[in-house]
């Protein structure tokens, strides 16, 4: 009984074995497909790679970096007049992630990343006069004017659209009551 059985385990290991050669004869060429096909398949699944990398920099990441790190770098401002530059140096992966910001325009990303650079070394070597010109230039960008102008966000919002959010939308007196609006002449257009 034990050589029947291994005998016709020896029949299915062969008969696999066969299926599996005539299998991957098969396995890497399409019937069909020539060298042209196949690099023309290649070239469009780079290109749908390249989309999808797009497609993620549509979702709001650099608007939600500067939303939160944004103000932790503009409340440096007292440590940075005071020449605490131990205070800067521990913020440092924030003026990295703050950078992200820009990360979709390389010359602003290369501007932002160089002067973050320059002023982390600066800190580094404990001058901190020109921690505080570097600061300062850093943080005279016009993308930082929205959170030195207006009014933090109310609750747990961290997109730009919750900075200077108008809750008397409704109400154009108001809205012009508020200040920060600017609103000129209000009330019916003159005829």
């Amino acid at each position: 009984m034990a050589r029947g059985s291994s005998a016709s385990a020896r029949l299915v290991v062969l008969l696999a074995g066969c299926m599996a050669l005539r299998l991957a004869q098969h396995a890497f060429v399409l019937p069909g497909l020539s060298r042209r096909g196949a690099f023309q398949a290649a070239a469009g699944a780079a290109a749908t790679v390249g989309a999808q990398a797009a497609w993620a920099d549509a979702q709001g990441e650099p608007t939600m970096a500067f939303g939160k790190y944004g103000p932790t770098i503009l409340g440096l401002k007292s440590a940075v007049d005071s020449g605490d530059l131990k205070a800067v140096l521990k913020r440092e992966q924030k003026f990295k992630l703050l950078n992200s910001y820009w990360r979709n325009s390389p010359d602003d990303f290369q501007k932002v990343t160089s002067l973050t650079e320059a002023l982390l070394d600066a800190a580094d070597a404990g001058k901190a006069s020109e921690v505080q010109k570097l600061y300062t230039e850093y943080t005279s960008l016009p993308e930082f004017d929205i959170l030195k102008n207006y009014p933090p966000p109310k609750g747990k919002a961290l997109s730009m659209n919750a900075y200077g959010r108008n809750e008397f939308e409704s109400d154009p007196v108001k809205t012009a009551d508020k200040g920060f609006f600017k609103v000129g002449d209000v009330g019916p257009p003159k005829m």
